[in-house]
């Protein structure tokens, strides 16, 4: 037996590099916000060259109209750089046995110049004001609310990660890792309407023009995840130590299991409230910048899905921003197990079957998706999805020809 410890340090510089859509084809061009456009036909592989005066000819217009303020749609800044991210982590080893090795280390990130999108052409102030004096208040009066990105995101991690690892001996090998982590961001967790997660755009800048009042948990931020899998070889069979002979061992014989269990935390969603009610001037529909007053406890001792947290616990506010944060509630944890049976049956010296037997959530247990966080709704605060990937107990037989 060996006993070996190992310590391992690291330290990375990432560049995410922004890259804009430079090729059209007939999928991506179609609808935009407010706008209605002809869908050119372009030449594909085997078909003759498209000129550019064809694909000219079937476009509405070749320049913009004399007026082309007024345009709700997605912008960038043009000053836009590239995303940056320091990473480092530090592990320590040890080897208890020829095949059993055990690990921890610290893991950790800091992200600068992340896409942050949201409503920007808004007056940087809430308070009140007729629509023409809200509109007077805007940076740029005579344009319209814009969807609008700029690279200024921040996001940090931090995370604790344990790991036993045992390779394959004695018929017998597994895996199991657990994960402590906390990472955060300003609103910056994803492009365009994925920057909040489950909740996706709805109050993930609040304010436009104050992106750390909107720091909070990541859309995808799990705090706990524990990770288990293993495959065994059952001891009967020729060769065996057990049942090595006779109509037993041909029965019982050859049989492999195996397992993947994950339990983790549930996705963090963020409550919010519909209109403007903060009266910036927000003049895109749908998308829900504001947060709601904490007057209450929104955690329920015994949650149910059709009353997941309690929306009484929250107040609307009047001409202003809300105070309750952004990320702050979370759905059900996720929790699954699958398993599996294979046989392999020898037929020739190089020919061999192999018999599977699989189940997916074969404990059938119903982790639940995130609810809807939308106030002064008839399902606010019911949850009527389960969690991505999760799905009822499903089984499935084959068999395998190798040859």
């Amino acid at each position: 037996m060996r006993d070996r410890t190992v310590v391992r340090a690291g330290y990375g510089l990432v560049f995410d590099v922004f890259t804009g859509i430079s090729q059209l084809s007939q999928q991506s061009i179609g609808t935009w916000p407010d706008k209605q456009f002809n869908q050119p036909t372009f030449n594909f592989v085997g078909e003759p060259l498209t000129t550019v005066q064809d694909v000219q000819s079937q476009i509405n217009t070749r320049i913009p109209g004399p007026t082309p303020f007024g345009s709700a749609g997605w912008y960038v800044d043009p000053k836009f750089k590239n995303a940056y991210s320091h990473q480092w982590n530090v592990e320590i080893q040890q080897q208890f046995t020829e095949s059993l090795v055990a690990s921890v280390a610290y893991v950790g990130s800091r992200t600068k110049r992340l896409d942050s999108n949201g409503l920007y052409n808004t007056a940087p102030t809430p308070g009140p004001g007729t629509t023409a004096e809200v509109r007077a208040r805007r940076p740029f009066p005579y344009q319209t609310t814009m969807n609008y990105s700029l690279s200024r995101g921040q996001a940090w991690y931090d995370s604790f990660q344990m790991k036993v690892n045992r390779r394959f001996q004695s018929g017998l090998q597994f895996l199991v890792s657990y994960t402590w982590s906390k990472s955060l961001d300003e609103g910056a967790s994803g492009w365009f309407a994925a920057e909040n997660g489950a909740s996706q755009g709805n109050a993930a800048l609040q304010n436009f023009y104050d992106p750390a009042s909107s720091k909070g948990p990541s859309g995808y931020d799990v705090p706990h995840f524990l990770s288990i899998s293993g495959i065994y070889d059952l001891p009967f069979g020729r060769g065996k130590p057990m049942l090595s002979r006779g109509v037993a061992a041909a029965v019982l014989g050859n049989w492999q299991t195996n397992l993947i269990a994950q339990f983790r935390s549930g996705q963090p969603y963020t409550v919010a409230v519909v209109g403007d009610v903060a009266n910036i001037g927000n003049e895109i529909a749908g998308r829900n910048y504001a947060r709601p007053n904490l007057i209450g406890n929104p955690r329920l001792d015994n949650p149910t899905v059709d009353r997941w947290f309690d929306p009484t616990a929250f107040a609307i506010p009047v001409l202003s921003f809300g105070n309750f944060g952004r990320n702050v509630l979370r759905s059900d944890k996720v929790n699954t197990v699958d398993f599996s049976l294979f046989k392999k049956i020898p037929v020739r010296e190089k020919f061999e079957a192999q018999f599977r037997a699989e189940i997916f959530n074969v404990l059938n247990i119903m982790s639940y998706g995130v609810p809807n966080g939308l106030l002064s709704q008839p399902t606010t605060g019911r949850v009527t999805s389960l969690a991505q990937g999760v799905n009822p107990r499903q089984m499935q037989m084959g068999l395998k020809l190798q040859f």
